[in-house]
């Protein structure tokens, strides 16, 4: 064989692995695409929502899509404890979680334009978590340590399909398919997670939890910016949406070690960004807040939180009381029979 003949054979032989390559990678993200893993709704054969294998935020696009909820829990792990099934009975609105854990402004905004784009004219309600330590923190474009698909909510196909080339996307399809089972306790059908199990080894340490719990912050030291540029980007996003939806603002409690003292520049700092979110509330028509942002004596057991932001369930359903009470009073119905047991606070201020 000559050099020339060796060399076009080589030359072929390449021309077919690299077609055949990439033959293969168009068929398999072909497949990948239809078998729609995270549940976006984007494929052909996409039809009714479906959870199967799916696992905290790998659930968000699909419980957000679907038409069965009006309603929707969004923030962080800081108000993932309310049971969107509760707030159901309580109020007759059908309620999604789509609380993900560690996710920061942009991630939040990008779930309500997903849930509110997939329920044009049906959403009734929005429950909102006003963490101190993200709308009053950080720069309303900063997104969360931890990775955040925001692929998966795009309205451009390119970015969606340049997203689904991952091996974690090969993997969900397989857990779409049953083919995978899930090593992690999946969410309920409408996304509600009980983040208690996670800190299993926390809670068994009783020492090393009061010894987190009794630390204090630095209370001379307010937010970086004083003029709270998240509450203006949150006001921004609210006003596209109709003036009809019901907004509660939930200011989620912490434990009270974490509360600086009064009079502190911390203190300061945090009361000013509060009583902004206060201010746009009032401004709002239909809106309400669920302040639990200062002390409260029911907050100052160690029992009732896992650590200084986590609190425990005999708290949530307290919560869950007070967010049905004032959406009965934002939409006009009869109040409701409280269940409250521990701390009774009064009712939440109605905007």
């Amino acid at each position: 064989m000559t050099a020339e003949v060796q060399h076009q054979a080589w030359k072929r032989f390449a021309l077919w692995a690299a077609s055949s390559t990439a033959a293969l990678f168009l068929v398999l993200l072909g497949g990948v695409y239809l078998i729609d893993p995270y549940d976006t709704g984007r494929s052909p054969f996409s039809t009714e929502p479906d959870l199967r294998g799916q696992k905290e935020v790998n659930a968000t696009a699909s419980v957000g899509r679907n038409p069965t909820y009006e309603a929707a829990v969004i923030g962080n792990s800081t108000i993932a404890l309310i049971m969107p099934s509760r707030l159901t009975a309580l109020t007759g609105i059908p309620f999604a979680q789509l609380s993900v854990p560690g996710v920061q402004i942009p991630e939040q905004l990008t779930i309500i334009d997903w849930f509110m784009k997939h329920h044009v004219g049906t959403a009734k309600a929005l429950v909102i978590a006003v963490n101190r330590d993200t709308w009053c923190a950080h720069d309303p474009t900063q997104t969360g340590t931890s990775p955040f698909p925001f692929w998966r909510f795009s309205d451009s196909p390119f970015e969606y399909l340049a997203g689904l080339i991952s091996m974690s996307s090969v993997e969900q399809a397989g857990r779409r398919l049953g083919l995978v089972r899930s090593s992690k306790t999946e969410p309920a059908v409408d996304g509600y997670w009980d983040y208690e199990p996670i800190y299993a080894r926390l809670l068994a340490d009783h020492s090393r939890r009061r010894e987190l719990l009794s630390q204090r912050l630095n209370e001379q030291q307010g937010f970086a910016d004083p003029s709270f540029p998240a509450v203006s980007t949150l006001k921004q996003k609210l006003t596209a949406l109709p003036a009809d939806l019901s907004v509660v603002f939930v200011f989620p409690p912490v434990f009270t070690a974490k509360q600086p003292r009064p009079g502190t520049p911390r203190h300061r700092s945090e009361q000013a960004c509060r009583q902004r979110f206060i201010d746009f509330a009032a401004e709002r028509p239909n809106t309400a807040t669920i302040d639990w942002w200062n002390d409260r004596p029911e907050l100052k057991s160690p029992d009732v939180f896992i650590d200084q932001i986590h609190y425990r369930h005999p708290i949530a359903r307290i919560m869950e009381d007070d967010i049905a009470a004032a959406l009965h009073s934002i939409r006009g119905i009869a109040p409701m029979t409280s269940s409250r047991k521990v701390g009774d606070t009064g009712a939440p201020a109605i905007r």
